[in-house]
């Protein structure tokens, strides 16, 4: 509304053309949809202001740029209809998280959704109809037995329709991962997925396959703070704990990258994980003046 106001004072005072109000129009169903709230207003505005002055002086003829305002106005009320439509159709919430940040919600059709670092939503309920999208980062879902319609989980090309149970699905780099913790789950492509199982999407291709425990205990872990690992290389492990921190974990020597660690640590705090490496490896960290770790070999 904000923006359209400020069109509508350009536009009567001559300061932009009409090709670039175009532009803003019609990039955005909603942006004709504000504008033309706005002009509506504006327009009942001067009718009023004409009666009052009626009486006094003759109202003067519209300048020119009152003829191209109003032409805009007459477009964008032309497609109201349909803008209205759409965007009722796309209408969206949304929710995010920073990083090293976790958030709950409870969706209106009693779907609880846990957001991990980094991480960012939008959902849609609609007549019994619901859609979660991922857009980034990584999501707990909990479905209850008693979930008033149908509800569906998008990630990219991926495209999954849930029960009751309990599910995790993160956005990776190159991938798509939808763990069944409980429960179970249909994939468009991929079938029935039942619990303990994983989809794994990489653009149009569904590996379906039963997760191993570490990556169910991890999957539940991040809930409550936790990472775990269990004989992964350092990178992953520094790659795992930077989503959650700012500023990051840097390897300053490549030969580290190929220690193999394990353990249980907070997400939170890095401070039990340098610990374990100085033990266990020798492995010195040193913080720079803007709070980055730097790893290097002892």
């Amino acid at each position: 509304m904000e923006e359209a106001a400020g069109w509508l004072a350009a536009l009567d005072a001559g300061s932009v053309t009409r090709q670039a109000f175009e532009q803003w129009r019609m990039a955005d169903p909603r942006h004709a949809v504000a504008f033309a709230q706005v002009a509506d207003a504006f327009e009942q505005v001067e009718r009023l202001r004409a009666v009052e002055q009626r009486a006094a002086e003759p109202v003067s003829p519209p300048i020119n740029r009152r003829r191209m305002l109003r032409a805009g106005v007459m477009a964008g009320s032309a497609s109201v209809a349909g803008a209205l439509l759409a965007v009722r159709a796309t209408a969206r919430e949304h929710a995010e998280t920073a990083v090293g940040e976790r958030r709950a919600l409870v969706l209106d059709d009693g779907t609880r959704i846990e957001l991990n670092t980094g991480t960012r939503i939008s959902w849609r309920t609609d007549k019994g109809h619901s859609r979660i999208w991922l857009e980034r980062g990584e999501i707990g879902l909990t479905v209850p037995a008693a979930l008033r319609g149908k509800l569906e989980l998008e990630a990219g090309d991926a495209r999954f329709q849930l029960g009751a149970g309990s599910f995790n699905a993160r956005q990776q780099p190159e991938s798509f991962d939808f763990l069944v913790l409980d429960g179970a789950a249909d994939s468009v492509r991929g079938g029935r997925l039942a619990a303990g199982t994983i989809a794994r999407v990489i653009g149009q291709n569904v590996a379906v396959r039963p997760a191993d425990p570490v990556t169910l205990d991890r999957a539940r872990s991040w809930k409550d703070g936790q990472l775990v690992f269990e004989g992964e290389s350092l990178d992953f492990v520094v790659a795992e704990f930077n989503r959650y921190l700012d500023p990051r974990i840097v390897i300053a020597d490549p030969a580290l990258s190929r220690i193999r660690l394990g353990g249980r640590f907070t997400t939170t705090n890095p401070n039990d994980l340098l610990t374990a490496l100085h033990a266990s490896f020798g492995i010195r960290s040193q913080r720079s003046a803007n709070g980055a770790i730097t790893l290097t070999a002892g």
